[in-house]
């Protein structure tokens, strides 16, 4: 009835990564016998796990290796990818299995997914027969999609127990609080999810009255493939604490739980910041100066592709415009920076409203009216603004008109191009927070000169302005 793992340990309140690094350092250096492990022994878990990006590769085997499996199945749950495979491929086969089968089973698959195939193969051996068959069944759900974050760790009954019965199955079992948000209601024989019944629902209900007539049939669920932001869009729109997975035919599989929603929207979040700069999540991590520049280079020099472009646009209107108009160069950065904001605005706008599942509900047309409202409105009010301090500036008024029309026209369009460059990935299945990054940027620089030289060249040969 029960599919739960447990822990009873207990351990002080959070420290800093470095004080426990430092600590560390000076337990190993002391050569006292037993220093490090009863040190480490007053330490939680966790806080280790993020020592461990204080300590060079060599100190973090020493530490990994005087960790019992349940500590070291936690600090393998927290670390970062690249330091979890290094203590995996330091530590033998046979003690890797004991550390992934004592950690959660959500867990323990992700750890099993960063091994190469023939060793996963072999520490899958290890295992005993029913949690390695727990393993393989979630490591067919890639990790970007809901079957990739749920666990199989809750607690299910069939609808003829009560409330009495599994109340006094939770004692003898011992089972976990982290998993008794919910009480999922299933058929015996199929698993096929019937009902859900929340706790706090169950100990205030009559005690011998059947699950079947307190569950609430209406259960919000989830298939296994489906990505795993539609999950944290779900837990967040209904406050849930745990998300069902079930498949077609609406057998439980697993439950995606609260906090594995903040470590995916933690994830999400991340990547989008990294991708708004133009650079991957990974360089938030990794210690290497060579890798952080290589994961950056290639959005570099995106953005050094289209400034050559804003120069030659520069070069072509030179000969004809910036002699009679000299002055009219020193105002090329405010409409470059105020139109790539803007069109940063609105991409960044578009980019988290698909995220979140908000524009097909608002739709589509209507979104895009909206952006195009608010650009106008926007454009006018800095198109003012500069107009005034351009004309000031120069002691030319002349120009007000020339700059504020220009600066108009540059965020109308820039904020046009951040709304849709995001919806056109998006259809074509190319994740739209590139969209957001140097992309945009370079190609709004470029326009917004086009628009500025092109008004400008205008004021020459018709009004005859300079």
């Amino acid at each position: 009835m029960t599919d739960t793992q447990h822990s009873d340990n207990q351990f002080p309140r959070a420290q800093h990564p470095e004080d426990v690094a430092a600590a560390i350092r000076a337990a190993a250096r002391s050569q006292v016998p037993g220093a490090l492990e009863g040190l480490i022994s007053g330490y939680h878990p966790i806080d280790i796990a993020f020592a461990m990006r204080e300590l060079d590769p060599d100190e973090r085997e020493v530490l990994f290796r005087l960790l019992d499996s349940a500590e070291a199945g936690v600090v393998l749950e927290e670390v970062d990818d690249e330091i979890s495979a290094d203590l995996a491929e330091a530590t033998e086969e046979a003690e890797l299995a004991e550390i992934i089968d004592a950690m959660p089973p959500d867990a323990g698959s992700d750890m099993v997914s960063q091994l190469d195939e023939q060793t996963a193969h072999r520490v899958l051996e290890r295992i005993p027969d029913e949690e390695s068959e727990e393993l393989r069944g979630l490591l067919q759900f890639g990790p970007e999609t809901a079957g990739g974050l749920m666990t199989s760790e809750l607690v299910y009954a069939p609808p003829d127990l009560t409330p009495a019965d599994v109340i006094a199955h939770l004692r003898s079992q011992q089972v976990e609080a982290q998993v008794l948000s919910y009480i999922y209601v299933v058929d015996e024989e199929s698993r096929r999810l019937l009902g859900v019944v929340d706790i706090p629902e169950l100990v205030t209900a009559p005690p011998h009255k059947p699950l079947a007539e307190t569950m609430v049939t209406d259960v919000v669920t989830i298939s296994p493939d489906s990505d795993r932001t539609e999950a944290v869009r779900l837990v967040d729109k209904y406050d849930l604490m745990a998300l069902p997975v079930v498949d077609e035919d609406d057998r439980l599989l697993g439950v995606v739980t609260i906090d594995d929603v903040i470590d995916a929207m933690q994830a999400e979040h991340t990547e989008d910041i990294s991708r708004l700069g133009g650079t991957r999540a990974e360089a938030l991590a990794t210690g290497s100066s060579f890798r952080i520049a290589r994961l950056r280079l290639p959005w570099l020099i995106i953005c050094l592709a289209g400034t050559f472009v804003s120069a030659a646009v520069i070069r072509l209107f030179t000969a004809s415009l910036l002699g009679p108009l000299i002055a009219l160069a020193a105002f090329i950065p405010v409409i470059n920076a105020t139109s790539g904001n803007s069109g940063l605005q609105s991409s960044t706008i578009v980019v988290r409203g698909l995220a979140l599942g908000l524009i097909g509900r608002v739709g589509l047309y209507r979104m895009l009216v909206r952006e195009l409202l608010i650009a106008v409105l926007v454009g006018l009010s800095c198109a003012v603004l500069a107009g005034l301090g351009a004309g000031l500036l120069t002691g030319e008024m002349a120009y007000a008109p020339l700059i504020g029309t220009a600066l108009f026209c540059a965020v109308v369009w820039a904020s046009m191009v951040g709304a849709v460059m995001p919806l056109l990935f998006n259809r074509w299945n190319i994740d739209p927070a590139v969209a957001s990054g140097p992309l945009v940027t370079t190609l709004n620089d470029s326009f917004a000169l086009l628009i500025y030289f092109g008004l400008s060249l205008l004021l020459v040969n018709v009004v005859g302005l300079g």
